[in-house]
């Protein structure tokens, strides 16, 4: 690989790129990102937002990164709510809800469970729960996200903890989502519990929508430096 590929990296804006050759023994290429392999332990990682790949040419264009790429995923976790046709394929909801299940739980209870919806008229009738859950029409799978505090106490923290994890996950394989805030509300539970089966000892906490992106939004934080205190509150 490292014979057959000419790879340049741009450090900067605005500075010319440079031709890499540190002794890539060998490339990875995923839907999001690209790995060089340095030598067996070392790699520099490069998001494919910042990559321009020339397959015909064996010539790749790398423009550094300014955040780690973790950053970048959860900066790039953004509110999405329009979808293409393109439906999300076995494997990748797999990886999504992998990503949820590696999320912290109190004790290791892991309180939750997942409901994978993809028939188009129950994601259409979740769509009708309420004002905001419209988008789980469109949306190829949306995600029903359970707890249950017969298991533990933390039921709500540990599975907003999986949720976030899906988003970000979504978000690092180039997909988009949103959250759909079900729980405390008894009435919009109580349809969801309907639609879908739910036994009563299992509260929903949430749904995610989850699709290929037909909307763009860019990356940000909303960091609020007036919301951070140390030591003690107020300081």
């Amino acid at each position: 690989m490292a014979e057959t590929w000419r790879i340049l990296i741009q450090e900067g804006e605005g500075t010319e790129p440079r031709e890499f050759k540190s002794g890539v023994r060998q490339l990875d290429l995923t839907p999001s990102e690209l790995t060089l392999w340095l030598s067996d332990q070392e790699t520099r990682s490069f998001a494919i937002s910042n990559a321009t790949i020339d397959l015909e040419n064996h010539r790749i264009e790398l423009r550094a990164r300014s955040l780690p790429l973790i950053l970048e995923y959860i900066y790039r976790r953004r509110s999405i709510r329009k979808y293409t046709n393109e439906p999300v394929n076995d494997e990748t909801i797999d990886l999504l809800l992998k990503a949820a299940m590696a999320a912290p739980s109190a004790n290791d209870v892991r309180p939750w469970a997942f409901i994978v919806v993809r028939e188009p008229e129950r994601r259409r009738a979740l769509a009708k729960i309420k004002q905001w859950a419209f988008m789980c029409a469109d949306a190829p799978v949306v995600f029903a996200v359970l707890g249950n505090p017969n298991f533990s106490d933390h039921w709500i923290e540990d599975c907003s903890a999986a949720a976030e994890n899906l988003l970000l996950a979504a978000a690092g394989l180039g997909l988009g989502g949103v959250w759909v805030a079900i729980y405390p509300r008894i009435e919009y539970e109580k349809k969801v519990r309907t639609l879908l089966n739910i036994p009563p000892n299992w509260h929903v906490l949430c749904l995610l929508a989850v699709g290929h992106p037909a909307e763009h939004k860019p990356p940000r934080t909303r960091y609020e430096a007036n919301k951070v205190y140390y030591e003690t509150f107020g300081a």
